[in-house]
């Protein structure tokens, strides 16, 4: 099949987003099956510059696509210009992103995220360890507010059958943690 012509719209002419994810492991074994049981993409798109440029990492995500679902790695500008292309509109897309700053970038490029599961974030120094997947800094925490601003509703599980934390409560932690930290 060759490229769809510009200007064709397919579907209603919008991106469906199965499932939006931040997770710093990106495409692993529980993403690839549990997640992608549970909602059906026909896509999974990872959202990275850092990742787009890197061949290696590129090979090994692409290589960990569970059976029928391709796989893209895109820089944040790609899926902002993919979100706005008619084209796509009856593509079932699951979104990973590796960091919440990313996230926040597409987002305010204007794609049209209402949900975020916050799956797993590594810890690295400065960082306070919020639950038992994710750990958060300063900016972690600033752009976390921010796109609870854009009225992004937050779904805190590693994977499915985990309850689902409450945002509220892990945000307070990692604000109480991190000024504990800096006294």
């Amino acid at each position: 099949m060759g490229a769809i012509p510009e200007g064709t719209v397919l579907g209603d002419g919008h991106i469906k987003f199965v499932l939006v994810r931040v997770d710093t492991r990106l495409l692993h074994g529980q993403v690839a099956t549990t997640w992608t049981k549970m909602t059906g993409p026909d896509r999974i798109i990872v959202v990275s510059d850092d990742v787009s440029k890197d061949q290696l990492r590129k090979t090994m995500i692409v290589q960990a696509a569970p059976p029928g679902v391709k796989v893209h790695v895109v820089p944040v500008q790609k899926i902002i210009d993919v979100a706005k292309d008619p084209r796509f509109g009856a593509t079932k897309a699951m979104l990973l992103f590796e960091t919440p700053q990313d996230l926040l970038r597409a987002v305010e490029g204007g794609v049209d995220i209402k949900k975020v599961n916050l799956g797993s974030m590594a810890h690295s120094v400065g960082k306070v360890v919020v639950t038992n997947a994710i750990a958060m800094g300063e900016d972690d925490v600033e752009t976390l507010e921010k796109l609870a601003g854009h009225g992004i509703e937050f779904d805190v599980r590693k994977v499915p059958a985990d309850s689902a934390e409450p945002f509220d409560a892990i945000m307070k932690k990692a604000k109480s943690e991190l000024a504990a930290q800096t006294k």
